[in-house]
């Protein structure tokens, strides 16, 4: 594999780090289950994804499916290494990327197999609609419901994306870094794989969740967009148990904050991955920078609008 530096979307060494064989050690993945395993956080560290999900969603199966994997989470742990070490030994990508082709047949300094058909000035403006109808919702509900979180996470996103292409020193800074690697997997998945059209794509992360038991790329696609909703969701949701602890009302407000936390999740996957998935296949067209940063400031024009419209 050649990988440039001054390639347009991706930092080579961000790449070369992804493609490394990561063991998890017991201790580490014993401390996240016990802080936050009743989210199931200890199942996405360990690449399980959608029963992840399922454990969020029922508050760890009522206890009982948390306290169940307490009890067989060394077994988990021994059984990622295995397979980790197993596609290390057969040249195969990591868990992680495991929709990638092997780290040498990667190419990622040329333009997508399917740029030539997706690269269209009819798609381009498309995408901008799709992101300023996107946007307009996603800021509608926020101004309606007060859940701001959503709107932050696209934020975020959006920079994340823009940036961490052309500053590779924000894969070595601590959160920043994470996410840069997050971006550069979700960009690496659209490289590999064909977007389709853009109405399709604008859809394709939620109807996703319908076919991913099937299609091993679509559970590619669900697993990272599910990565970034449950990261931000549970992120402010400790905020949110501080501050209640600090004003001593954990109690009174356990079931607003499981509310906003739910919402906060739903929003996210539901308006952030479309935008994200139309930005990063633009950005994968080899646009110029002042193109797609334009769509980025339509989408962000549109959150405020929508949020103006519909906030106190």
């Amino acid at each position: 594999m050649s990988i440039s530096d001054s390639d347009p979307d991706f930092v080579a060494e961000v790449v070369a780090d992804l493609y490394r064989y990561r063991s998890k050690r017991y201790p580490v993945v014993l401390v996240i289950a016990l802080t936050c395993g009743v989210l199931g956080v200890h199942r996405f560290y360990l690449g399980k994804s959608l029963s992840g999900i399922a454990m969020l969603l029922s508050f760890g199966g009522g206890l009982v499916w948390w306290i169940t994997d307490l009890f067989r989470l060394r077994k988990m742990v021994q059984a990622f290494n295995e397979i980790e070490a197993l596609r290390e030994a057969t040249n195969l990508p990591p868990q992680g990327l495991d929709f990638l082709p092997t780290k040498q047949d990667l190419d990622i300094n040329n333009p997508p197999s399917w740029a030539g058909k997706r690269g269209s000035r009819t798609r381009l403006i498309a995408s901008g609609v799709l992101l300023f109808l996107l946007g307009l919702s996603l800021g509608a509900i926020s101004g309606a419901t007060g859940v701001i979180e959503p709107a932050i996470t696209l934020i975020v996103f959006i920079v994340i994306t823009l940036l961490a292409a052309r500053l590779p020193g924000i894969a070595h800074m601590p959160l920043l870094g994470g996410l840069s690697r997050w971006s550069h997997r979700l960009r690496l998945y659209y490289h590999t794989t064909d977007p389709g059209s853009v109405w399709l794509l604008a859809l394709r992360p939620i109807a996703g969740i319908f076919y991913a038991p099937w299609l091993s790329r679509a559970r590619a696609e669900v697993r990272l967009y599910l990565q970034l909703g449950v990261a931000f969701a549970v992120g402010f949701a400790l905020l949110d148990i501080a501050e209640a602890i600090e004003r001593d009302s954990f109690g009174a407000n356990l079931g607003a904050m499981i509310a906003e936390f739910i919402q906060t999740l739903v929003y996210t996957y539901a308006f952030v991955a479309p935008a994200g998935a139309l930005l990063t296949t633009q950005l994968l067209l080899a646009r110029r920078d002042r193109i797609v940063w334009g769509l980025s400031a339509l989408t962000l024009a549109s959150v405020y609008l929508g949020f103006t419209l519909t906030g106190p």
